[in-house]
């Protein structure tokens, strides 16, 4: 049986864990802005997961440094805005949340000698686990889609 204190509780933490989330979700685009490799694999789950363009992948941390490393190293934005507020839920229970978001990415990315213009719109969610009072993060699913 539910008590009304522990139903207090748990709405309590609710809102507390959905800024949790948002404030996550900020550092985000912080991380991509100021070129923060450090921060995609920082309080990520050890069996992460990527859905992205159809296809499933469960990179290692060594694999999302070298990616990130790579991507931000090449990489100049010049825009990086949420087209939509995030959308944040959280688990009856609180040890499971997800955000959704939408960002207009602009951007210059060096390849092979050559300039290529990002002009890009992004969306995706994110779902975290609550372990030991720190969300992991444990996976994403994305979707982007060239203007």
């Amino acid at each position: 049986m539910i008590y009304i204190d522990e139903i207090r509780s748990i709405n309590m933490n609710h809102s507390k864990y959905e800024q949790e989330l948002l404030d996550l979700h900020t550092q985000v685009e912080e991380a991509y802005l100021n070129k923060d490799v450090g921060f995609f694999t920082k309080d990520i789950a050890n069996d992460y997961f990527s859905i992205s363009r159809g296809k499933l992948i469960k990179p290692s941390k060594g694999k999302i440094t070298q990616i990130f490393t790579n991507y931000l190293g090449n990489t100049n934005f010049n825009e990086y805005k949420n087209l939509m507020d995030p959308i944040v839920k959280l688990s009856d229970d609180g040890t499971l949340g997800w955000v959704v978001s939408q960002v207009k990415i602009g951007a210059e990315r060096e390849m092979e000698g050559l300039t290529h213009q990002i002009d890009d719109i992004w969306t995706w969610i994110t779902l975290y686990q609550k372990v030991d009072d720190n969300w992991i993060r444990m996976g994403e699913v994305n979707s982007m889609n060239p203007k």
